[in-house]
């Protein structure tokens, strides 16, 4: 259910062109909910990020424990070979991770930032055409005789 400015205010009480005024809201309206929209997919993003962050600490993880077995091994103590294999393959699995991760929030930062970008736009254009065939309307310049002066 739509809620309109006169349901709130009473009309009386307001010196305006209630139709003008319900136009500018309902375009509001329509700009806020689509600002609601993308800052649902903002989230989504900011998710992704705490993800890459998690993938990137279990890669210095395994980066460590891959370091020490090789270490151990310099040092002549025998590596579990199937341990260093599992983590080479760990590594190689966060590592296709993050980049996966990092390619979505690039791709969804720029799609977010242009739709903004183009809402905005189109909202700017909608007030600024508006505002224009509101002063060509309404603007009426009288001549002035003497007498009125």
């Amino acid at each position: 259910m739509a809620i309109k400015f006169s349901d709130i205010f009473n009309v009386n009480d307001i010196n305006m062109n209630n139709q003008k005024l319900e136009e500018v809201l309902s375009k509001t309206k329509t700009v806020a909910e689509t600002f609601g929209k993308k800052s649902a997919e903002h989230l989504e993003v900011s998710r992704k990020k705490v993800e890459i962050l998690d993938a990137k600490t279990k890669l210095s993880r395994a980066y460590e424990k891959y370091g020490e077995m090789q270490y151990n091994a310099l040092i002549g103590i025998e590596p579990n070979q199937q341990m260093l294999d599992d983590t080479a393959v760990k590594i190689s699995q966060y590592r296709e991770k993050i980049a996966l991760l990092s390619e979505e929030v690039e791709r969804a930062k720029a799609e977010f930032n242009e739709a903004v970008a183009t809402a905005t736009k189109k909202t700017r254009d909608a007030f600024q055409k508006e505002f224009d065939k509101m002063n060509k309307n309404e603007i009426t310049v009288e001549p002035q005789n003497e007498e009125n002066v």
